[in-house]
């Protein structure tokens, strides 16, 4: 993934250019001021011709850079997820290490198979997971930034083109030789779009580094998925207070984590399935890019990456800006949230499964994440606001009821065959209805499949011992000296 250190370089520029550009003739005789900012600032700045050089040097040699800057994602995703963050204490590491053990060993006895790599488990800061799922949520992020910036240069191009110029007599700044001849309007804006991108981006970051519990809590991967990630502050926010055994609470949230990493596993193609949805909701972005266009100006003169307040202003501005998805896209994160529901709630069951009769509190414990889930965080409602991306459903138990009903009525084959392939995933209506789902599949809408075959054909790749084996292993380490367990 780029990290684009010349951005922030091409962003002073533009900030220093607007403070020293020329105010006369400003208020109600400003020819420019029906411009977007950032065109109305280059033009009165031809009036003088020492500025000219300049301008000719920022349009035509900005750095090369991608929608998003990075550098500056992390640098506001770490500013908000510091607060509150603390690493886990020995006796976290300990409860965690044991409960990881246990739910692995749990698993392997269930219906989904065991990856051929080992889970590593993480406990990690709130930071932490922010540096690591940087690069995890790029595929999200990227496309809806992207889209972003390339509305905002359509905008410029269809100004500069629809007679503007011609309007205020000056139709010879775009002739042979002028310095707006070449111009480029999405080389001009990739930077300020990127740096738009980076710091909503940063946001959503930073509040879901304070709200997850674990890597999958999104639905999706947001690590590499032979990790187990344990975020210990967060669980402990979460949990403290409702007077649950912390044993408990750790091995149900890790039988959880493992669920989802096994089922991810035992379908290749998912990962990748719900990037394409998310390419799909970008490719159908529809902005009020004259807005898009104001913020950004405003943000790209006042702001310093070096100057916390000045970050923390520049977020607010930029948390001001929404996207609301059109009707096209709608339809895209129906089927989007339908995939996020199913796995989510298959990942839940088949921990439910495991820890049946195991745990004296884990209905409390699954209580405490209803809730959670119902009430959602502020992570999650900077990812609908600031990229349109709402991973949740409208009625968050959709999932769970879908995979009760439809094992109980046609059996765990079946709920196997919503995984089959892409087009047997049910959407958002047929979650609500399993039977209208049946029906669908029943009449030959639904790729055929070895239901029984579903978990095969995933290579020769060694297969992982048991987690009974692993304990054996270790305790026969433990006679004969200490053994790497793997963990990280």
């Amino acid at each position: 993934m780029p990290r684009e250190g010349g951005v922030c370089a091409g962003a002073g520029q533009t900030g220093a250019m607007d403070d020293d550009t020329p105010t006369s003739g400003a208020g109600s005789d400003d020819p420019f001021a029906g411009l977007p900012p950032e065109i109305a600032s280059l033009l009165r700045q031809l009036g003088d011709p020492a500025s000219i050089q300049q301008l000719g040097s920022m349009l035509f040699n900005q750095p090369t850079t991608g929608p998003v800057n990075w550098d500056l994602a992390r640098q506001a995703a770490v500013q908000l997820a510091a607060d509150g963050d603390r690493a886990a204490t020995d006796a976290e590491v300990a409860v965690v290490e044991n409960a990881h053990r246990l739910a692995e060993h749990w698993l392997d006895g269930g219906a989904l198979p065991t990856p051929a790599s080992a889970a590593r488990l993480t406990i990690v800061t709130r930071v932490a997971w922010v540096q690591a799922a940087l690069e995890a949520m790029a595929p999200l992020v990227e496309p809806v930034a992207d889209a972003a910036t390339r509305a905002m240069a359509a905008l410029a191009q269809d100004q500069l083109e629809g007679g503007m110029l011609a309007d205020l007599g000056l139709e010879e700044l775009l002739g042979p030789g002028s310095p707006l001849a070449n111009l480029d309007p999405m080389a001009m804006l990739r930077p300020i779009g990127a740096t738009l991108s980076g710091i909503q981006a940063g946001q959503v970051l930073g509040h879901l580094g304070g709200q997850l519990l674990g890597q999958y809590d999104l639905g999706i991967p947001t690590a590499p998925r032979d990790q187990v990630v344990h975020i210990a502050v967060n669980a402990h926010a979460a949990f403290d207070g409702w007077g649950l055994d912390d044993t408990e609470v750790a091995i149900v949230l890790l039988l959880v984590e493992g669920a989802h990493r096994r089922l991810y596993h035992a379908v290749p193609w998912l990962e990748g399935h719900v990037h394409d949805l998310v390419g799909q909701f970008a490719a159908g972005l529809h902005l009020d890019a004259e807005r898009l266009q104001s913020m950004a100006s405003e943000l790209m003169a006042d702001m310093d990456p070096d100057d916390p307040a000045s970050m923390q202003q520049a977020m607010e501005r930029a948390a001001s800006f929404t996207i609301e998805p059109t009707v096209a896209q709608q339809r895209v994160l129906s089927r989007l949230q339908a995939t996020v529901a199913l796995v989510h709630a298959w990942a839940r069951q088949e921990a439910r499964r495991a820890a049946a009769d195991r745990l004296p509190n884990l209905a409390r414990v699954e209580e405490v994440l209803r809730r959670r889930r119902t009430v959602g965080g502020e992570g999650d409602r900077m990812l609908a606001s600031l990229l349109g991306l709402d991973l949740r459903p409208p009625d968050d138990d959709l999932g769970d009821a879908f995979v009760a009903r439809l094992e109980a009525t046609a059996g765990a084959d079946a709920l196997h065959r919503a995984l089959a392939h892409p087009e047997n995933l049910p959407d958002l209506d047929e979650l609500a209805d399993p039977a209208a789902w049946l029906a669908r599949l029943a009449g030959g809408d639904a790729v055929p499949d070895d239901l029984g075959g579903l978990f095969d054909g995933l290579g020769d790749a060694p297969r992982e011992p048991s987690a009974t084996e692993r304990i054996a292993g270790e305790q026969v380490a433990d006679d004969d000296g200490p053994a790497d367990d793997g963990r990280a």
